[in-house]
């Protein structure tokens, strides 16, 4: 990341200290974007892909926090692609 890009930091993530924080903080993003109007980012294919990349990542470890969040993603994609 350039520092321009990391001195922008719209989501308040640079101070985070540690993996654990990074996962609560990202979990945060998620419950606020729960309330948010949806605007279709994705295609329907690259919305596949990027479920089964985080679904990937998440079996890597199952306990860690930030796999526990990529697979809730992973959830609610497919969820919301009707798969």
């Amino acid at each position: 990341m350039s520092d321009s890009i990391a001195r922008q930091d719209p989501f308040d993530l640079g101070g985070v200290r540690d993996h654990q924080e990074y996962a609560r903080a990202l979990e945060r993003m998620v419950g606020q974007g729960r309330r948010e109007r949806c605007v279709a980012l994705l295609s329907e294919t690259e919305a596949h892909v990027v479920a089964e990349l985080l679904g990937q990542y998440a079996q890597l470890d199952p306990t860690s926090e930030l796999n526990q969040l990529a697979a809730t993603l992973a959830s609610r994609l497919y969820s919301r692609l009707g798969v």
